[in-house]
């Protein structure tokens, strides 16, 4: 049989579907605090930003395109590991990441419009959106890539260019003394490493069940992945410029993140530039919403071996999103958001795996390298909701890396070697 020729058409699709998966609202407003905060060494700070806030989550995505699917990197672990540990990333999407899209979105996108907007009933309308775009599985990525995705990126580009083309004013010393790594370790907090395993099953069923087989699949997925890459660059890096820009007018310590964009804007393209924002920032979040109620949905269903289906699971989960998302943005981050430690580091060790497959001599390795991150991530965790035991704060504390966000990585590196060494003297 022949294989069916590429389409360009639904690459461009699929790579505008997967720049609005990573694009939520967080990603819109934290470069231009990063760039108030690099000032004059604004370009120093763009290339470390695109680096970790850009290239690893796209790398994570290409990396599980060539290998085929996440499991393929996890059966390296246990056979179990995946339904464990992305059970527990579908879990955290229902608790935390999927209401905070309708939090942020309703709060900061349709309340600038609407100020007197009501909440709840906003949250009705947003989930039933989000379930309108979201039940038909097969049509999911192509409704985002051809209908949401392609008004917000054209909202963001003029934003963008508007702000780059009149600057609005002269970057200034930067406030900070290293502008790379506190760029690098800014863009890294966004977790976007964390949306790619999330996401990366669906993306390539979607472009499996558009007939591409093979190859193909490698192809488009790096095709999709670049054109995503650029996009987010393009905005990111803007949005960066145009925040050191207002460096000698604004101290990072008085304006909050959401204010300086709000403040950038405005100065820059006036009212109507305030509601090209606000609608971007709707969009952002109902298409991360949309794409992660979909991954979610699609978990459970081949977990549960078709005994729930995905027209049942997404009403369903629509349905308790929208109860959580009643509590509204501050409760919801103040509650969820350390639990976010206690997952990211996994899936960033299994991506540095995933990448020096070739150099790890047996499984030893991979279950050495998570084992070690996991008794690291438990260790830290109670310190992230306040409650601090002084032996294991003093010996998290010690470990390399560890003030700069890193600390997990010594301890994936040390358990990988043991792991490496302990597999081989057993077979």
């Amino acid at each position: 049989m022949e294989k069916k020729k590429i389409n360009k058409l639904e690459v461009l699709i699929i790579g505008l579907a997967l720049f609005a998966t990573y694009f939520g609202a967080g990603n819109l407003i934290f470069p231009s605090m990063l760039g108030l905060e690099s000032g004059n060494q604004w370009s120093t700070g763009v290339i470390a930003m695109i680096l970790s806030g850009v290239f690893l989550p796209v790398l994570a995505i290409v990396l599980i395109g060539i290998k085929g699917s996440v499991q393929k990197i996890t059966d390296h672990v246990n056979k179990k590991f995946y339904t464990i540990y992305v059970g527990i990333i579908m879990l955290f999407c229902c608790c935390v990441s999927i209401p905070r899209t309708a939090a942020v979105g309703i709060e900061m996108g349709l309340q600038g419009i609407w100020s007197g907007a009501p909440y709840i009933l906003m949250v009705i309308t947003y989930f039933a959106i989000a379930y309108f775009f979201s039940k038909d599985e097969g049509s999911v990525i192509d409704k985002i890539g051809k209908i949401l995705t392609p008004v917000m990126t054209v909202i963001l580009i003029i934003l963008t260019i508007k702000g780059l083309i009149a600057p609005l004013g002269t970057p200034a010393e930067q406030s900070i003394s290293n502008p790379f790594l506190h760029s690098f370790i800014g863009a890294y907090g966004t977790g976007d490493v964390l949306v790619s395993f999330l996401m990366a099953n669906t993306f390539l069923s979607t472009i499996i069940n558009k007939g591409y087989v093979g190859s193909q699949v490698k192809k488009i997925t790096l095709s999709a992945g670049i054109i995503a890459a650029i996009l987010l660059g393009i905005v990111y890096g803007g949005l960066f410029y145009m925040g050191s820009c207002v460096s000698s007018q604004y101290l990072p310590s008085e304006i909050s993140n959401a204010d300086l964009l709000l403040t950038i804007i405005r100065s820059s393209g006036g009212q109507i530039a305030i509601y090209g924002l606000c609608v971007s920032v709707i969009l952002a979040c109902l298409t991360t919403a949309i794409g992660q109620i979909t991954a979610v949905a699609n978990f459970f269903e081949t977990e549960t071996h078709g005994k729930i289906s995905y027209k049942i699971l997404v009403p369903v989960i629509c349905i308790f999103v929208a109860f959580v998302a009643s509590f509204g943005l501050d409760t919801i981050v103040l509650i969820t958001t350390p639990l976010f430690s206690l997952i990211y580091p996994i899936a960033l060790v299994l991506m540095l795996l995933g990448i020096f497959s070739k150099f790890i001599p047996n499984d030893g390795g991979y279950k050495g390298g998570i084992y070690f991150t996991i008794i690291y991530v438990f260790l830290d965790f109670p310190s992230q909701y306040g409650v601090h035991i002084s032996l294991i704060e003093n010996i998290i504390k010690s470990i390399p890396l560890q003030s700069s966000g890193f600390g997990w990585l010594i301890p994936a590196l040390t358990g990988a070697i043991i792991g490496i060494i302990v597999y081989n003297k057993k077979k």
